[in-house]
Parts: structure tokens; sequence; C-alpha cells
């Protein structure tokens, strides 16, 4: 179903705080009493997945062991998730393409990526706004021992159907600037983000290795010049960290969570080096800069952060952050789950690490996370994976939330009680049944595909998904990054904010996966898009796949262009009193309205995004 929006308003996501007793009482109120736990059956051969994850030589230090991520993405367009696997130097990429059957076929060679390489990390976005996903892969060069060098990272740029509607993918990182990320072979997982809110996805790359130069940050040009460049910004951008180690970065996520538009980067790494940097907004020069609050924001008692999911898992409006560590029961340390508390005055995000609390601190030697409603009981869950030569294995986890942000083990009952040297895990609906699937990574093993067996049909656990098509509107982000949804389900409220949904070394489906329980409608479904427009929509069904496309406030005849018949548009409504055109958002039409038309007119003609 495709949802073409009519409302328009402003608001500041700030503002947006549900206490805590609150959804305490929601929660009790709320969730259904018949809520069923997800139930996962292995299903790779079933699926038509048939790779390893074997490493070959050519990995500095012990980048080999720590190496095995996947990326999922809709690369033809069909509505059908598809998933990337990066070569390991043993075998090639595979890209396995989605059947519509429940299936896949591994289409690499057809779509020109069919190459041994050492790889790394990869993320998935449409980086020249062209509607076609690309993909962005950490490369040390070709395996064998001594071939490993730096430059030899890989942007591969779809170039959508041609006349007989094949698809290539052709690589262009050294023309585009991203090739280079370090000074010696390095690079763990990418992640792209409109930092300045242009409407083009920029790019940082987190790296492990003990060196200085790591951890870039590459502003993306596109919605300059029309060009797919990248600069490296990260020395005038990025301020210096409050710890003098070196950042020793494994995972990043890109995401708004002061409620002002611009995204953090939330940086989960290593040997307590993890980072929150906060973003500033736009400079005089258009440049998104940055300021680090990790130690104000209390991001302190990570160990060894590696894996990280962000999400909203107490239903008070903010984000929470994550991390899988290395669980040593003698000192009482492991994963951490940094509780978004409050943004104080000054703008800066403060957390508290729950994870013992809330039941989530053994992962074992953690890797790959994930949070997801893998129940469709309306709240959060979290998956993680596990495994590293010599250390006591752990089992997979499914931490199952119960409403108010605390976890139980449900992984025996879920189906996942399996031990394997897991790296990389994402989420994704194959099958487009309305509930979530899972893929894990197993260094020097098998991959894994777990199909979700959860019996929609019971009417115990409804759905809504929801994708977003931003091609009409040029200042907001390819497929929606940066768009925050606030679901109404049974009076109680979810936060979902579209981003780059990292795991480690890989990137789960960016599809917006709404959990329902019995509810069969969302009772208010409100869109906050990254420009600070807002869509409201009631009374929406459940169990459906919902494809809501976006245009810009000024382009009131929601055509993709700016002329005059949106100018008419703007005072037919005026005139008739219609409030579409309250462009100040204070319930009346004056002439400061007409002023803010004016104003925004001649940015949305001018391409002016901020």
């Amino acid at each position: 179903m495709t949802i073409t929006p009519q409302s328009r308003s402003v608001r500041d996501a700030r503002a947006f705080t549900a206490p805590a007793a609150s959804a305490l009482l929601l929660s009790l109120i709320s969730s259904p009493t018949n809520a069923q736990i997800a139930k996962y059956s292995l299903a790779t051969s079933q699926v038509g997945i048939s790779a390893e994850s074997v490493t070959s030589q050519g990995y500095p230090q012990q980048h080999s062991r720590m190496a095995g991520g996947l990326s999922v993405g809709d690369f033809n367009n069909d509505s059908y998730p598809d998933l990337f696997i990066q070569s390991l130097g043993i075998t090639p990429n595979k890209l396995y393409i989605n059947n519509q059957d429940g299936t896949f076929t591994d289409q690499a060679e057809q779509w020109g990526i069919k190459t041994n390489l050492t790889g790394m990390g990869s993320a998935v976005g449409d980086v020249n706004n062209d509607g076609y996903l690309d993909i962005y892969l950490v490369s040390y060069g070709q395996p064998g021992f001594g071939n490993e060098q730096p430059g030899q990272c890989i942007l591969y740029l779809n170039s959508g159907p041609d006349e007989q509607g094949n698809h290539t993918f052709t690589d262009i990182a050294q023309a585009a600037g991203v090739n280079h990320v370090m000074d010696i072979p390095g690079g763990m997982t990418p992640a792209f983000g409109d930092i300045d809110l242009d409407g083009d996805l920029d790019l940082f790359v987190a790296t492990w290795r003990f060196h200085d130069s790591g951890n870039r940050l590459f502003e993306n040009q596109f919605s300059q010049t029309g060009q797919t460049t990248f600069i490296d910004i990260t020395p005038e951008s990025l301020s210096e960290p409050d710890r003098e180690e070196i950042i020793r970065g494994f995972t990043p996520h890109i995401v708004d969570i002061t409620g002002d538009r611009y995204p953090e980067i939330l940086l989960t790494a290593d040997f307590q080096t993890s980072e929150l940097f906060v973003n500033n907004g736009v400079n005089k020069d258009g440049r998104a800069t940055f300021r680090t609050t990790t130690n104000k924001s209390n991001i302190s008692t990570d160990f060894n952060g590696m894996g990280a999911a962000v999400a909203d898992f107490n239903f008070d409006g903010l984000l929470d952050w994550f991390q899988t560590n290395i669980y040593v029961a003698t000192e009482n340390r492991g994963n951490t789950l940094y509780m978004h508390t409050q943004v104080d005055n000054e703008g800066d995000p403060i957390f508290q690490d729950q994870a013992a609390a809330r039941g989530v601190i053994d992962i074992g030697w953690g890797w790959g996370t994930a949070a997801g409603d893998f129940d469709n009981d309306t709240d959060q869950d979290l998956v993680a994976t596990n495994g590293w030569p010599g250390w006591p294995n752990a089992t997979t986890r499914l931490w199952s939330n119960d409403g108010i942000g605390l976890f139980s083990d449900n992984s025996i009952s879920a189906g996942l009680l399996f031990n394997i040297n897991g790296r990389g895990l994402v989420t994704l609906d194959h099958d487009k049944d309305g509930d979530l699937d899972l893929v894990f990574i197993d260094n020097e093993g098998p991959i894994r595909f777990y199909r979700n067996d959860l019996a929609i049909e019971d009417g115990f656990t409804n759905f809504l998904r929801i994708n977003f098509d931003t091609s009409a509107h040029p200042c907001l982000a390819p497929d929606g990054f940066g768009t925050k949804v606030y679901a109404t389900v049974n009076g109680l409220t979810q936060h979902h904010a579209l981003h780059n949904n990292a795991s480690f070394l890989g990137q789960s489906e960016f599809t917006l996966h709404i959990g329902m329980g019995v509810a069969t409608t969302v009772s208010e479904l409100r869109i906050e898009y990254a420009d600070g427009s807002t869509v409201v929509m009631h009374d929406v069904p459940a169990n459906q796949h919902l494809n809501i496309n976006a245009y810009h406030p000024m382009d009131y005849t929601q055509d993709a262009q700016f002329d005059y018949f949106d100018v008419n548009a703007f005072l037919t409504a005026y005139h008739t009193q219609n409030l579409s055109a309250d462009l100040n958002d204070d319930g009346q039409l004056t002439d400061d309205d007409i002023f803010q038309f004016i104003e925004q007119y001649n940015d949305a003609v001018t391409g002016n995004c901020h």
C-alpha cells in the first residue's frame, strides 16, 4: 500500500518525553495477554544459502578472527530484501537476490561483484540519490600473505536496470575519495547518515587498529555538486575525544538522540574507548561539527564494546544504546545497556548503564547484536551472538522485553539454542510475512539463516511495516534516513528512528517494523522528517506494508517541482482558511504565514536545506 501524506506541521521532537511511571502503567494496561514468543527454525538450505565465512591470509593482526559480516538491502527495488555477504578471501562476495518466494539466488557474478578480497565491514545506502542502493565495503586488498595494504576499500555504485532489466555494480571508491581510510590496512564497520541534513548520505568508517589516523568522517558532496564524491572532514568536524586513548572503533550508529534533528555519532569501541559525538548542527560554512560528551554522558562502563543496537526499550521516547562486550563474571562486567534518561539544558544526552539490572549483561564474548520486536508484542527485544577461540562459549541470546525494559532470556524457547563463533548478525523480513528473521555469520563456519515462524494469523502478533520514498524532497536523505516515527498502539507510543541500523560489520534491513500485539490499528502514526515537517495519520490498519511518499512542504501540488502551481495552491489554501497554509503552526492564518511561505519557497527553489 502506498500512502501520500497530506497534512503538514512542525514540532520539536525534544518535547516528546513520556515519564517512566506512565510508561509502566500503560505497558501493564496495554500489553497483550496472549503474547507469544518468537519461534525460529534453521532454514539456511531451504532459502537457498550455502555460503561459508572462511578467512584467508592477508588480514592484519587478529582481523581474520574478527571478520565476518553481511548487509541487507533491496538492491533491485522489488520490495523484497536481498543479502550482501562480503568475501573473506576464500570465497568471493555473495549477492543473494530475493526470489520473492522465500528463497534467494546468488547473483554476484551477474551484478559484477563476484570478487575475492579480504573484506571486513559493509554498509548500504543510496549515495547518489538515484533511487538504487549502493554498497560500501571495507577491504584490505587481495587475499594472500603480505597483500594487505591501505586504500583498498570499495564503493559499489548500483547502476539500476539496463534495457534488459539487468543491474550491475561498479566500484567508484577511488574516484569518490573513499577508498583510503587509514595510513595502514584497517577499518571495521562503516555507516551512512545525513549528518548535515542536506539531503545526501555521508559516511563514517570505524577503525580498530592502534593508529591515530583511524575513524574517518566523509562528507558527501552530491547535494552541492551533483557528483558522487566525498571529502574527509574528520579533523575539522570531530572534536578530540575527552580521553587520551586512541579510539579502537568497531560499530557506529548515526542517529539523532538529542531531538534537534541533527544526528549524533554513537561509536561503540574496544578497550573503554567508545565515544559519543554530539552534533552541533552546521556552521557558517554549512558543515556539521561535533562535540564529545562521552564522560558527561556517562559512557564509561563498556570495557570491550563491539556490536551495538539503538532503540527505545522502555517507551520513554528516548533512544537507548546497547553494546555487546566480553562477560567477565569475576568482575561483574559485560554488556552495557546505556538507558537514555534525559537531554540536559545544554543539549547533551545523559545515560545510565543498567545492563545488569535489566538482565542483559551476559553474552560471553559478544559481537553482533540487533534490536527488534521479534514477537510483535509492541516492545523492542534484543538478540546477540558471541564467540572467540579458547574463550568459554555461550549460546546465542534472545532477550525478550517485558514492556518496561526488563529482559528475560528466551533463546531456548525461541529455537536459538546453538553455539557458534558468531560475528555478524542482521534482521530482515525475507518473505514479507510480518515477522523478523535472523542471519548469523559464523567465523570459519557456515552462514546460518533462521526463519521466524511467529503465527501472524492468530491475531495476537499483528504488525505494521513502513518504507519511505523521499526522492521528491530534495532536502531529505534517500529512503528516509533521519525520519522518526511515533506509533501509538493501544495507548502506548513507540518511538522508531530510521537510521543506518548497524550491527557488527554489517547492517540490518532499515524498513521500520512496528509490532502491534492484539491491536488491529495504529491509532496515531506521527512521522517527523529530518527537515522538521511532520505528517500525522490516524487509524492505520495492521498487517500491511506501507510505502510512504514524502514531499517538500512547499511542494503543494506534490509533483516534485516548485512552480506557479504551488504558489497558487498556497494562496488558495490561505484565502479559504485551510490550515495547510498555517506555516508557523500557531493555529491561525496571518500575514506571518505569507512571509514564511515566501522565505521557505525561495529556500526550496534555491536548494537551501537549512
